[in-house]
């Protein structure tokens, strides 16, 4: 049973591009348990108003414990920028009859790539 389950994880493209690419997300269970939950805590206690902040939090704890190829992620995003755009997205949504909110989750993951850097740059 031990041999199958070391075969398993031998042919995992999780350790295999591990060991070629030295891409790894490095943050333990109990730390990312821990961060969904003030994630959360803060969005119902505000009833969704720090959103862009909780969000901003967690993308920070996220990509502080990413490695791609052997290089350190780090989120630079402010929670006022996403704010502003997160306001204007729903405005427009709303305007629009929700059409709009069908290209919500293009912008946001474009907003999030454009805040993501490797730690070793200056911000």
């Amino acid at each position: 049973m031990k041999e199958k389950i070391k075969i398993a994880l031998d042919q995992s493209t999780i350790e295999a591009n591990r060991k070629k690419y030295n891409s790894y997300f490095d943050e333990s269970v109990k730390a990312y348990l821990i961060i969904q939950l003030k994630f959360m805590l803060i969005c119902i206690c505000s009833l969704g108003l720090a959103y862009p902040w909780a969000l901003c939090m967690k993308y920070r704890a996220k990509y502080h414990h990413t490695v791609v190829c052997g290089k350190r992620l780090k989120f630079i995003g402010c929670p006022k920028d996403l704010a502003q755009h997160w306001i204007l997205w729903w405005l427009l949504s709303i305007v629009t009859l929700g059409i709009f909110a069908l290209v919500i989750h293009v912008r946001m993951e474009k907003w999030t790539v454009a805040n993501v850097i490797f730690e070793e740059i200056e911000a």
